[in-house]
């Protein structure tokens, strides 16, 4: 039976998500506050399954893409709605050099190691504990990766808590710490619909991002080592603009990741909170995400790889571009291979990244 905690402000109730194929249980931790903002999290995967806020005439829809039960998250490829990790990007031919040891991690992504590997943490079944107080609900969950795991060394406790606050605010803290010199980066991978999960195409979303340059790629998907300006690029979304301007566009760059999926550099305005790192809007809904991150790099992606060959909630099957992925983390992967020297953690120096979405209408200023 589901477990329920609640103040006049929010509530936190704890339902079952289902069984594994190992035979355990996967739990559902849904957050609400009194303001119509819902978040159901599962244990498996640190997932966000599902978010519900209102549109500029309250009418509420659940705006990330994802499934009805804990099932098809296991065989989920595109990583939906998860915390990513032990290291979020593409390691070259899986090969990690730290402190001139050479480590070989394990492939997943053909000739190279994507988002931690083989059953990394979207693949695991976290620890969870829940706190409820006046100001916020909050979800912490907690998971231990052997020294080992994919190749990666070090034993590594990872935390992620989730805090949903009375005015639409959701905070994602991260917090890792190894005993030996490893690699960490962190990133959540929600996907976002702001007119609905199932509303189709998302290319009249508005996007705005506080960066000022970014990393070209080649053909393998590797940042080439070039830093440019995105002054007159398809990249350019230093005021609000719709994707659609050139998510289909001929430009290079758009042509090779098949629409957006760029490294794009955050201004240190951004990086230090007082400016939002990125937003997005949908004009016919009216409904605003702005993200504030402390991480000095944003992956803006528009679902290009997603091919409507899975059934997702509600039995819609979701196509290319019919969501934005916005994914704060570490720089990566310059030159073809891992550039770790700001992803390297110590057991002297633990990790910490705090990410901030809020949530709110357009109608709450018009």
């Amino acid at each position: 039976m589901p477990s329920e905690t609640s103040n006049k402000h929010l509530s936190i109730i704890q339902s079952s998500f289902g069984t594994l194929g190992s035979g355990e249980n996967a739990q559902l931790y849904t957050l609400s506050n009194a303001d119509g903002l819902c978040i159901k999290i599962s244990n498996y995967g640190a997932i966000i399954v599902a978010l519900e806020t209102l549109d500029k005439n309250q009418v509420s829809a659940d705006i990330v893409l994802g499934y009805d039960n804990v099932k098809a998250y296991e065989a989920d490829p595109y990583y939906l709605g998860a915390v990513i990790g032990r290291y979020a990007g593409r390691i070259d031919k899986g090969e990690l050099v730290i402190e001139d040891t050479t480590y070989q991690l394990s492939i997943n992504n053909n000739d190279n190691q994507l988002h931690g590997g083989v059953n990394a943490l979207n693949k695991q079944l976290w620890q969870a504990t829940t706190e409820l107080s006046d100001a916020e609900a909050n979800l912490t969950l907690r998971h231990t990766s052997p020294d080992g795991d994919n190749g990666f060394p070090g034993n590594v406790t990872f935390t992620v808590k989730y805090s949903l606050n009375k005015t639409n605010e959701l905070s994602v803290e991260y917090f890792a710490s190894t005993d030996k010199t490893t690699v960490v980066n962190l990133t959540q991978h929600s996907y976002f619909n702001l007119a609905g999960h199932n509303a189709g195409n998302v290319s009249k979303h508005l996007v705005q991002l506080n960066a000022d340059h970014f990393l070209p790629m080649d053909e393998r998907i590797y940042p080439t080592g070039e830093i440019r300006n995105v002054a007159n690029t398809a990249h350019d979304f230093s005021n609000s603009t719709a994707l659609s301007e050139n998510i289909d566009s001929n430009d290079e760059q758009v042509k090779i990741a098949k629409g957006f999926d760029n490294y794009w550099l955050t201004t240190n305005d951004a990086i230090s909170g007082n400016n939002f790192t990125a937003q997005a809007v949908d004009p016919k809904s009216g409904r605003r995400l702005t993200l504030y991150s402390d991480q000095p790099c944003l992956i803006l992606y528009t679902a290009n790889y997603i091919d409507g060959s899975r059934v997702g909630k509600n039995d819609y099957c979701y196509q290319k571009h019919d969501a934005f992925c916005f994914e704060p983390l570490r720089l990566a992967n310059m030159n073809s291979a891992a550039d770790i020297k700001n992803t390297i953690l110590r057991p002297e120096q633990p990790f910490y990244s705090k990410s901030r979405y809020i949530f709110d209408n357009t109608s709450t200023d018009d």
